[in-house]
């Protein structure tokens, strides 16, 4: 609070230095083009525009350059699970985000609110529950249930930030869109963007090969142009010196498991191997635990109760590393840019996974249940002013518990209806304790868009 004061102390002397300086200017304006004598009614009416004119530039450069306001790059990441070497994962390769770890707090118990992107980042971006925002299932629409609901980007918005929207951040579906939420139109994805490349893929249906090797350069790719648009996002905005809230949202490791070559050839394959009693189906649980949903059977290849054999099994987990090691570089081009570009030490970055992922252990893939494997997820905070950095925490945390704790960094005052609450003192002391519990949840069955039954 004693910070705050202090900027905002700052901010009226400024503001009340730069008014003066304008009535001076405006008084020689006067006495030079208008001439005395002059009515001071009229002298009083022509100062009042004029410093109403300043007021406004003042407060926009006091919003640009305020120390005090932190800018939030957020980078949400698609179906990663904690597969990477800070998080102990020896066949990850992800020297970028392990990096990073060093500087920032790492979290080991956070978790999802259900196991499915939709639900998992409605989640995190209004800080409710799936059962207050209605969001069940991909293609629910929280706007529907809670019309005029603040989002976190949304609230940074009402604050003087300038937001802007990256791939895939509330969904990857256009109908899922929020545009009250940003500055301006988010960018799911460009024309000329392309999920397959090989000749093979261009089939009429979404779903051909479940991965791709291809021998091309990062931006062949759309999480590859995704950087390089993050990248020249961070130029700009720098120009413009307004406080930002920049979410950048990277498709993979998501399926199809499609990534340039050489990120394939950073691993051994033979790695890979899933021995079998972890293949082993899950015992003593019931059915309702498990799901009928068959999101890699879909895949051309594969088979349709994804009953794979030891040989699919293994290219599939070796595809999903290669993916991992892919988005993990273009993370690292946009940390690059955001040092090189003198923003760091006035940003907070998160680095998350929206849900985990389960790559045939217990003769499972995907997600959408409630096992640990599905709903315990990566996540990276870095702050200016951390304390214990590249200190990890096992304190208990819900994901819908991000957007009271940015806001607080920030210093903004959050509406009380809010799920989520602030781990503040996380980032203060990693050995502060965190939730008692957490709760994730998901709906039976899988092809409802409303619980029947809730796990």
């Amino acid at each position: 609070m004693n910070k705050l004061n202090e900027a905002e102390n700052r901010h009226s002397t400024t503001r009340g230095e730069a008014v003066n300086t304008m009535n001076q200017r405006i008084e020689g304006f006067v006495k030079k083009f208008c001439g005395y004598p002059m009515s001071r009614l009229k002298f009083l009416a022509m100062c009042l525009f004029f410093v109403s004119l300043a007021d406004t530039t003042v407060a926009r450069t006091s919003a640009s350059t305020d120390p005090e306001r932190p800018n939030i790059l957020f980078i949400a990441i698609d179906d990663l699970r904690p597969a990477l070497g800070c998080y102990g994962d020896t066949l990850a390769k992800s020297p970028n985000i392990d990096q990073f770890a060093k500087t920032a707090r790492q979290f080991n118990r956070a978790y999802v609110q259900q196991s499915v992107c939709g639900p998992s980042r409605t989640a995190v971006f209004t800080g409710l529950l799936p059962d207050h925002t209605q969001v069940w299932h991909n293609r629910n629409r929280f706007r529907e249930t809670l019309p005029d609901h603040i989002t976190l980007p949304q609230l940074f918005k009402q604050n003087g930030y300038r937001t802007l929207g990256f791939g895939k951040v509330f969904s990857g579906n256009e109908m899922e869109l929020d545009p009250i939420s940003w500055s301006a139109p988010e960018t799911l994805r460009q024309k000329g963007w392309k999920n397959y490349l090989l000749p093979h893929n261009h089939g009429k249906e979404k779903k051909q090969a479940a991965y791709e090797v291809a021998d091309v350069a990062d931006d062949a790719y759309p999480d590859g142009k995704l950087a390089d648009l993050a990248v020249k996002t961070l130029q700009d905005l720098k120009k413009d010196g307004e406080p930002f809230f920049l979410t950048v949202g990277f498709f993979k490791p998501h399926l199809p498991f499609n990534a340039p070559q050489k990120y394939w050839d950073l691993h051994d394959r033979s790695a890979f191997a899933l021995p079998q009693h972890l293949r082993e189906p899950v015992k003593l649980s019931p059915e309702i635990a498990l799901h009928s949903h068959r999101e890699l059977g879909g895949y051309v290849g594969v088979p349709k109760n994804e009953d794979l054999n030891a040989e699919q099994s293994q290219i599939l987990r070796y595809g999903y590393y290669a993916c991992v090691s892919y988005i993990d570089a273009q993370v690292g081009k946009v940390l690059d840019a955001l040092k090189r570009l003198e923003l760091e030490q006035n940003t907070i970055v998160v680095i998350w996974g929206d849900h985990g992922f389960t790559l045939g252990e217990t003769n499972r893939w995907c997600k959408a249940t409630n096992f640990e494997i599905d709903t315990r997820v990566p996540l990276l905070i870095r702050t200016p002013d951390l304390n214990n950095a590249g200190v990890a925490t096992d304190s208990l945390i819900e994901m819908i518990d991000l957007y009271p704790t940015l806001a607080a960094v920030a210093g903004l005052e959050v509406s009380e209806n809010l799920d989520g609450r602030s781990f503040l003192t996380l980032l203060q002391d990693p050995n502060s304790p965190g939730r008692d519990m957490v709760l994730s949840q998901f709906n039976r069955p899988w092809t409802s868009t409303k619980p029947e039954s809730m796990g």
